[in-house]
């Protein structure tokens, strides 16, 4: 196979995986009333989701334009993206598929293993191709912030409001509360370990977001509950360190002067 025909199927490939992952977070997500599983200490506000996969759809939409039709981008480097970080993008566009569709039908178990294949996968992206040292902003939020930071916060939450739901947390309620109150406080220590390691102001922003809608939706579920305090105390650390920290960087150098190594 040709250079060029290597090429043309990645983007085939980044193409029809968002198509279907697409299908599967409106139709058999965000549009099928997820809310009525079962109500765990890790069900967030439906609203907020919206508007964090809204965001994300859109974004991925960018990085699609940016492959294929930004002309601004030269030969090399779009043929890089698609190659390099095409196949995760589509791995985990296929995943997050799969796991709307388990999802939908409660089969928690399955959901749950796709969820953590899919972590491993935008591990591997996030800390072999280093999409958070892209320097350029507008190449960052268009590469990195949809492609690699968004859907990897979004599994990490995923992966303890589905894990939520396979235990049946929701018939064990002081024990699951007592565990969600400990597991909760992940969101808050991988987000500054992240932005202290690399910068990474979109994973805090982007935890900070779910926090906020976890923090909203346990707050309607159980008013006496320390979940939605730990929430909003950890979407408002997340958010101040974050913003913090994507000012000092002066908004166009991310991880000091290291650059991508697929677009160097």
């Amino acid at each position: 196979m040709t250079a060029e025909s290597r090429v043309y199927t990645h983007k085939l490939l980044i193409l029809a995986s968002f198509v279907l992952s697409l299908y599967g977070t409106l139709f058999l997500f965000l549009f099928s009333h997820y809310g009525s599983h079962y109500r765990t200490p890790f069900t967030g506000f439906f609203l907020i989701t919206d508007i964090y996969w809204l965001i994300t759809i859109l974004l991925q939409v960018f990085f699609i334009i940016k492959v294929f039709f930004d002309k601004t981008v030269s030969t090399e480097n779009k043929a890089a993206v698609s190659e390099i970080i095409g196949p995760h993008f589509a791995i985990n566009n296929a995943l997050q598929f799969l796991w709307c569709y388990f999802f939908n039908k409660e089969k928690f178990a399955l959901a749950e293993l796709v969820l953590i294949i899919n972590l491993l996968n935008l591990l591997a992206l996030y800390f072999t191709h280093r999409t958070v040292s892209i320097k350029n902003v507008g190449d960052w939020l268009t590469i990195h912030f949809p492609v690699t930071a968004l859907p990897l916060s979004w599994t990490m939450y995923a992966i303890f409001w589905n894990g939520a739901c396979l235990v049946h947390s929701h018939n064990k309620s002081l024990i699951a509360r007592i565990l969600a109150n400990v597991f909760i406080w992940e969101f808050l220590l991988v987000p500054l370990a992240i932005l202290v390691l690399y910068h990474d102001w979109s994973i805090g922003l982007s935890t900070s977001l779910l926090m906020l809608g976890l923090g909203f939706g346990q707050l309607f579920t159980k008013v006496v509950a320390f979940q939605w305090v730990f929430a909003f105390i950890i979407a408002a650390v997340d958010f101040i360190i974050s913003v913090v920290i994507m000012f000092g960087s002066g908004l166009n150098t991310v991880n000091g002067e290291e650059q991508a190594p697929l677009l160097s």
